[in-house]
């Protein structure tokens, strides 16, 4: 217990909130969501500045051709990396995904299908998932000039990715195979087969209204109300004596896997839920307590409702909030939006609740001094991490 945490340092992000600190603090403070449609439903598009900076990685001859989530990674992963030191050498990138390259794959198994014109040769290292941990990889090689003994490790676990990616770190650095580790997580899902999807399963928000994603909702409003996003995530993961700016200590990380039959892999008392944030809760120090909860809550009834007892069981009143309704569901990278809110909230910025009725009881506080995330996925999935600033 006297090691000093880890450290969570360059936290990147590109999400609706917007593509750097001051922007996503004045979405984070306004509160108005960047909504547009896609079809009939309703999506989440990024800011203008994250189009611009995916826009400025697609102008590299070298890149034009890559998976859109290839590229919100590489924009991440631009400040990410500036963050390090001439000194300083990265052994480990991990990078989450959930779907992968969603467009670049969608797009050649319709031109396979439909046989309007032959593959490209580079249609299957561009369409597999490994790829987007190994173009930023390639990124940290092209700017340091140096790849030898980097691990390129991909994680794929559904909507808990980028924490698993983080969890790999961790791993990477506890075991000493690496001293400076990447993580992240990325996603590009809003095509109309990844909608549709979710529309199979009844989750898919049908509203047509102001908040069309509204996680938690109040009784007399309860109707899943899953919305998609996009957006991207990358942070350094390291055990430094000295400390940055802009810095997050790692506290706790926990994990589950629920043994569940239900389609979304959530049981109805949120049991996987507990168990992750529990074993995050017993990392930390004595007389450490959890301030915030920044909730998964994606807009499904079932699942709201599970993740909320499981935080009443273990943490009671705790303050609960959550980005879903501002930047919908963005799955695999959702880890890593949830830690920039996290990183918002440990710097004074304050919540006034959701803009709607909700069943979540403590939704008001100001200045935690820890702050849990919470993540979870198909299969059954939790992942739950505890933050602060270091003392």
């Amino acid at each position: 217990m006297n090691k000093k945490p880890l450290l969570i340092r360059g936290l990147a992000t590109i999400s609706p909130l917007g593509a750097s600190r001051p922007e996503i603090s004045e979405s984070l403070r306004r509160g108005t969501p960047n909504l547009s449609q896609l079809g009939e439903r309703a999506i989440f598009r990024l800011t203008d500045s994250g189009e611009a900076s995916i826009l400025n990685e697609a102008s590299h001859s070298s890149k034009r051709s890559l998976d859109r989530a290839v590229l919100l990674a590489l924009a991440a992963a631009k400040h990410t990396l500036g963050t390090l030191s001439a000194e300083e050498q990265v052994q480990c990138v991990s990078i989450g995904s959930a779907r992968g390259a969603t467009t670049s794959l969608e797009s050649t198994i319709l031109q396979h299908q439909l046989g309007v014109v032959p593959l490209s040769p580079e249609t299957s290292p561009k369409t597999t998932a490994g790829g987007l941990t190994s173009w930023v990889a390639q990124e940290l090689c092209r700017n340091r000039a140096s790849g030898a003994g980097v691990a390129s490790v991909g994680t794929s676990m559904t909507c808990t990715s980028a924490l698993h990616s983080l969890l790999v770190a961790k791993a990477f650095i506890d075991a000493g195979m690496a001293e400076l580790a990447v993580f992240g997580g990325t996603e590009s899902c809003l095509t109309p087969y990844t909608l549709a999807q979710l529309a199979a399963l009844r989750i898919y928000s049908q509203e047509r209204t102001d908040w069309p994603c509204r996680p938690c909702c109040s009784s007399d409003q309860r109707v899943n109300s899953v919305v998609l996003g996009e957006g991207a995530g990358t942070a350094l993961l390291c055990r430094d004596h000295s400390y940055r700016a802009d810095d997050m200590a790692l506290l706790g990380i926990g994990w589950s896997l629920e043994a569940t039959p239900s389609a979304t892999g959530i049981s109805e008392d949120g049991a996987g839920f507990e168990l992750a944030m529990q074993r995050a809760v017993s990392s930390l120090p004595a007389g450490i307590t959890v301030d915030a909860v920044i909730l998964h809550a994606p807009g499904t009834v079932k699942g709201d409702a599970a993740e909320l007892r499981a935080v009443d069981r273990l943490l009671g009143s705790v303050p609960v909030c959550t980005t879903k309704h501002l930047t919908g569901h963005t799955y695999g990278a959702s880890g890593m939006v949830s830690l920039a809110m996290a990183q918002w909230l440990l710097e004074g910025g304050g919540w006034e609740g959701f803009p709607y009725p909700t069943t979540a009881g403590n939704c008001r506080f100001e200045h935690p001094r820890t702050v849990l995330v919470n993540t979870a996925g198909f299969g059954g999935n939790s992942i739950s991490v505890i933050v602060s600033k270091p003392s």
